[in-house]
């Protein structure tokens, strides 16, 4: 995926649409990343979201014996 990004300043022009002050530039999202420090790889997203998943279920199983029991 590919960002556009502004050297300069984002304006307004005359019909509400965004115009760049500046130059224009195109940004992959390797570069996006870079720029916005270390963030997380989309495997490591993944082995989070299951993780989460399964506390959640954790967690509900044991509300759900709790109120059984």
């Amino acid at each position: 995926m590919n960002f556009l990004a502004c050297e300069g300043e984002w304006v307004a022009g005359p019909g509400g649409e965004p115009i760049c002050a500046g130059q224009l530039l195109n940004l992959t999202s390797e570069e996006m990343q870079s720029l916005s420090g270390t963030a997380l790889s989309w495997d490591q997203v993944g082995e989070l979201k299951g993780e989460a998943m399964m506390l959640f279920a954790l967690v509900f199983g044991f509300l759900v014996l709790k109120k059984v029991l």
